[in-house]
């Protein structure tokens, strides 16, 4: 093994130890992205009890001025998640529950 290919093995080694726990989420459940590119946003507060979203879109959160961006796609068996499950670490999320609809751009 290069010098090269060991110094990017143990790269690739620590940046997946250092997100492994960073955020408790379903299996194929999307990811959280930094950006400020979103197709929808929505704000979350004390009355909110539910969000509707389409598999494959991309979401900008506003959680009491805490802000997160999520991608929702993989989601081929899964019709519901807590809001909690997909938000990063930090911020604090009441219970709110995100419904995902199937995208129809996916179905056959």
């Amino acid at each position: 093994m290069t010098k090269l290919t060991r110094t990017l093995a143990l790269s690739l080694f620590a940046l997946a130890a250092g997100t492994a726990g960073a955020m408790p989420r379903p299996m194929n459940a999307g990811r959280v992205i930094m950006s400020d590119t979103a197709d929808r946003d929505v704000a979350i507060d004390a009355s909110t009890r539910w969000v509707n979203v389409t598999n494959g879109q991309t979401v900008r959160f506003d959680v009491g001025g805490q802000r997160f961006t999520f991608v929702f796609d993989a989601w081929p068996s899964t019709d519901s998640v807590p809001l909690s499950a997909i938000a990063p670490k930090g911020v604090a999320v009441p219970d709110v529950r995100v419904y995902i609809a199937p995208n129809p751009l996916y179905q056959d």
